[in-house]
């Protein structure tokens, strides 16, 4: 019978989405878009394990690539692990600097939390941002831009209080959210265009 058990795994070079099945993790993957390496020479995915901490208890736990395909737990509180294999950050950091090349260039769908450090309703969000970073981690990029520190890109979007959520991609706006919003709005606000 045929390993149907697979991995979606993102190019990042074009953005492409592309599934890799269980037996082949250690392997060198290629995009099937660009034709480049979907894995670095360097890449846990490459050598002969990965490390996974436990979402649970915190543990390091070294998982062969080839026990992968299984559901592998945890060796000391014995909780199921989270094979996460994407090496995205939970949320950039954004200035007037970075923001054309991180967000405008991005091949992915790119979510903008534009905030102040004295904000309260902007220190409320910030739980629901990166709650949204983690379970949207290969699918979606997450940044936050400090509106106190820097001020021409909030100029340019007419950013006019915060927090105001901004959704990109292909450098484009897609839409804004303004003010607080609870984790289920701001998830049904970015599903339709996170892949």
């Amino acid at each position: 019978m045929a390993d149907t058990a697979g991995y979606y795994i993102r190019c990042t070079h074009c953005g492409a989405k592309n599934k890799l099945p269980s037996t082949k993790l250690g392997q060198s993957g290629t995009c099937g878009k660009c034709k480049q390496q979907l894995f670095s020479d360097h890449s846990p995915v490459r050598t002969d394990a990965v490390i996974v901490s436990c979402k649970q208890c915190q543990t390091s736990n070294k998982i062969p690539v080839k026990k992968i395909g299984d559901q592998p737990h945890c060796g000391k509180c014995k909780s199921p692990l989270n094979l996460n294999l994407t090496t995205q950050s939970d949320s950039l950091i954004l200035s007037d600097q970075n923001f054309t090349e991180t967000v405008l260039r991005s091949p992915f769908p790119f979510l903008v939390n534009f905030h102040s450090p004295n904000c309260g309703p902007c220190k409320l969000l910030n739980p629901v941002i990166n709650k949204i970073a983690r379970d949207y981690e290969g699918r979606l990029q997450v940044g936050t831009f400090d509106v106190d520190l820097y001020q021409y890109i909030p100029t340019l979007y007419r950013v006019g209080g915060t927090p105001t959520l901004l959704l990109f991609q292909s450098g484009k706006e897609l839409g804004r959210l303004e003010g607080y919003q609870s984790s289920g709005a701001v998830t049904n606000w970015i599903r339709p265009h996170a892949w």
